[in-house]
């Protein structure tokens, strides 16, 4: 019989992690965001796994779906996943786990394989904790930094520090103005504030004091004159044993925040004033240093499944530097997602996958409007061409996402 795997899109995890409890649900909006895009992980399956989504596509859009070249799995409820014999599910990969993933996903979690029972993210222990807090990636950095560096990796001095009242940021912003804060646990870039005055205001503050009350501590670091961003793709193995998948480049908003992956990104026209060889001489470099940092952490140790590193080419003065880790993320991302959409592409095909975020009922018009202005083609048996939509829109929908690929390179 055929491996078959449970995916479960919870991308609330951090939160849910920094919470600690087993109940814990997510604020209504995320709740809406986690409905709404519950069939994603479905870029990762084949025909014989299953995606946990309780609104499941209709039999027309999966039809279409399976014509723009994907392997669908079955999407279904908890209560039928629960029905399954035991024996029937090989593992299951939540996008990321928490106290509240093991609680929702415990029925299931004894009809999986005996691999997957003894493996270290089958129970939730205390220290999986430390895997998600920034604090954790910014010691992974400094490791990586006394580690003999490349002169073009980020200065130590550079580098953040934890701290745990508004006086100490106020000394920080003496010297380094604007200054990034960063809360220990959030995702796509929530849970950051970029401080431009050289002190504090009102505002500033109780967002500082409100993280500090449910999280002890922040992370400072110094804004960075950044060029690209980007996330290096890992999978920690059963054996431990790291495997380098490549790495995606994304996009933010002015606030850090996550907006959206390029497919099959050029560097020449990303940064078209500098040395495209040189640029990839040193993501090539800085995969294998962290790669090699990996296996001999508790990254290694403790997880299992995707893994992402974010980190940022930046200018310093004149100079080039590669800032390799601003954090880690033990769980599954959106690049790692994207590099899977990118097998269902043609390779000379350019674009961008991206969230939709609006008003009920907007996501439905913005892909009937883009479907029309931007139909999609197919050369060679793969998507060439226009805009895919990757959630079944709905008047009820708030929340999608879609490829939108222009012409060939």
């Amino acid at each position: 019989m055929a491996e078959a795997n449970v995916y479960y899109f919870n991308p609330t995890c951090e939160l849910a992690v920094a919470n600690g409890s087993f109940s814990y649900q997510p604020p209504l909006l995320l709740q809406e965001m986690e409905r709404d895009l519950s069939i994603l992980p479905f870029a990762f399956c084949t025909e014989n796994d299953f995606v946990l989504a309780e609104n499941q596509p209709t039999p027309d859009f999966q039809q279409k779906m399976r014509m723009a070249g994907f392997a669908l799995p079955q999407f279904c409820s908890i209560a039928e996943l629960e029905a399954l014999p035991n024996g029937s599910i090989d593992a299951i990969y939540p996008w990321g786990w928490s106290p509240a993933a093991h609680f929702k996903l415990k029925n299931l979690k004894e009809k999986c394989s005996v691999k997957f029972r003894e493996s270290p993210v089958f129970n939730w222990e205390e220290e999986h904790k430390l895997l998600f807090e920034r604090s954790t990636s910014l010691d992974f950095l400094k490791g990586i930094l006394a580690n003999n560096a490349p002169d073009w990796f980020i200065k130590k001095e550079m580098t953040g520090s934890k701290v745990t009242t508004c006086e100490e940021i106020d000394l920080i912003l003496r010297d380094h103005s604007p200054l990034v804060l960063k809360a220990p646990m959030s995702s796509s870039g929530r849970g950051i504030q970029i401080i431009r005055n050289t002190k504090l205001n009102t505002s500033n503050k109780q967002w500082i004091l409100g993280v500090l009350k449910q999280q002890s501590y922040l992370i400072a670091e110094p804004h960075l004159e950044k060029l690209i961003d980007l996330s290096f793709q890992f999978r920690v193995l059963s054996d431990s044993k790291i495997e380098y998948l490549g790495f995606s480049i994304f996009e933010t908003n002015s606030n850090g925040q996550y907006r959206g992956t390029l497919i099959h990104p050029d560097l020449k026209k990303i940064a078209p004033d500098e040395n495209a060889s040189e640029l990839m001489e040193m993501i090539s470099a800085t995969a294998k240093i962290t790669s090699r940092a990996l296996e001999s952490s508790n990254y290694a140790h403790c997880h299992r499944g995707f893994l992402g590193v974010d980190a940022m080419i930046f200018k310093h003065q004149k100079d080039l530097l590669m800032q390799p880790c601003i954090e880690i993320n033990s769980r599954m991302n959106m690049g790692v997602l994207t590099m899977f959409i990118e097998k269902r592409i043609h390779p000379d095909a350019t674009g961008k996958f991206e969230l939709f975020y609006g008003k009920t009922g907007d996501f439905e018009t913005c892909t009937l409007n883009q479907m029309q202005l931007k139909p999609p083609h197919w050369g060679e048996g793969k998507l060439f061409s226009g805009f895919v939509t990757l959630i079944e829109p709905s008047k009820q929908n708030k929340f999608g996402a879609y490829i939108s690929l222009g012409e060939a390179k």
